[in-house]
């Protein structure tokens, strides 16, 4: 049980990580919040997305989940008394597949409006991935070198290309601003994860989407250049993608969440439960994942040692004990090219020009992590 709610119950069972299950919860001025597991259409470890629907000044929605899964969706809803046509705001925390794919249906066949932060609205006609991959620098060209000798694929199916169709043609009703309160909610800006994630406090609870979550640490963007077609159209404030991607970025915003203390709640998008336990822990929970990337910053310079190193090696030994091949190698180096970038801009690293990476003998992220998050 935690101490940011005074009831949990289940409305319906689900599985050992949570698929299917739906819960209510009561927070400690009596509004109800009924949370929805829905699950991923692919393997993804994270697994379910947990969507909360509850009634502030109206009908509201936080994350509808993946396309494939709008079903389960659907039938979670009907359990909690209400119909989907009775809701009356979506809104997203970021624009990840797992969180915004059900939108277009779930706007069309609730009429809703729909609210997600002012940036999201602008990234809409381009596949999120294409604008993180640009190999714009040295290191992220040198992944691109290994993604193509290792024959990483992503998917690229047709489910894909319909869930990046169906975000080309949605409309943002509200486009939130930093900072923004509307009725009982607060809305904060925070990106690192996503260039367009925001976390919205209410009745002492924050939800947190991806930004802080239980037993995992979220995974940092890279940093990236915008290509020009992008910007065109995309207003000057966010032309400044350091404002937007990257660890560094990332670490400032989880500064944010810790501040708010521990008497506030957090409600994640992924692992509320797992391995039949509830995971309700409070805004400190983003002490943890600053000390995770503080820690996984060393353990990369430890992997380079005193020759340099190439970044395949590096990778695998940083995650030695996974099994690296396909989606999950891909994974782990967009992981250490987000801690290579800060190390790089620490000076404590050098890329050299045939890809390497090579210490220069400083350690100065231990200096500008405490910088950021004190």
């Amino acid at each position: 049980m935690t101490t940011h709610l005074k009831r949990v119950e289940t409305v319906r069972q689900g599985s050992a990580d949570g698929r299917g299950m739906v819960l209510r919860l009561t927070t400690k001025t009596d509004v109800e919040i009924y949370v929805i597991a829905v699950p991923p259409d692919n393997d993804a470890l994270t697994g379910p997305t947990w969507s909360y629907l509850f009634k502030e000044d109206a009908l509201t929605l936080i994350d509808p989940g993946p396309t494939g899964s709008f079903h389960v969706l659907g039938e979670g809803i009907q359990c909690t008394g209400y119909k989907i046509k009775e809701i009356e705001r979506i809104i997203i925390t970021h624009g990840h597949a797992d969180h915004d794919g059900s939108v277009a249906q779930l706007v069309d066949e609730s009429g809703a409006e729909l609210w997600a932060h002012d940036i999201y609205s602008h990234l809409l006609p381009f596949d999120p991935r294409d604008i993180q991959l640009r190999p714009t620098s040295s290191i992220k060209q040198e992944m691109a070198r290994v993604v193509a000798a290792q024959g990483v694929m992503l998917p690229s199916s047709a489910a894909r290309h319909s869930y990046l169709a169906r975000r080309r043609r949605l409309e943002v009703n509200h486009p939130i601003q930093a900072m923004e309160t509307s009725g009982s909610f607060t809305f904060f800006q925070l990106p690192g994860h996503s260039p367009d994630h925001i976390c919205v406090t209410f009745d002492g609870l924050v939800f947190t989407g991806d930004h802080v979550l239980p037993e995992i640490s979220p995974h940092p963007t890279m940093k990236t250049q915008y290509a020009p077609e992008v910007k065109q159209g995309m207003p000057a404030r966010y032309h400044d993608e350091n404002q937007s991607y990257g660890l560094a970025r990332y670490l400032r915003s989880l500064k944010v969440i810790v501040e708010l203390g521990e008497d506030v709640g957090v409600m994640p998008a992924h692992r509320l439960f797992n391995k039949n336990k509830l995971n309700f822990d409070s805004a400190l929970r983003a002490e943890a994942i600053i000390q995770h990337h503080t820690e996984r910053l060393g353990q990369i310079l430890e992997r380079i040692g005193n020759e340099p190193a190439s970044l395949e090696s590096v990778t695998r030994r940083t995650f030695e004990h996974r099994k690296l091949a396909g989606r999950n190698l891909f994974a782990a180096l967009t992981e250490v090219v987000a801690h290579v970038e800060f190390l790089e801009d620490a000076g404590d690293l050098e890329v050299t020009e045939d890809g390497l990476l090579r210490r220069t003998g400083r350690d100065n992220y231990h200096r500008i992590v405490q910088e950021i998050a004190s």
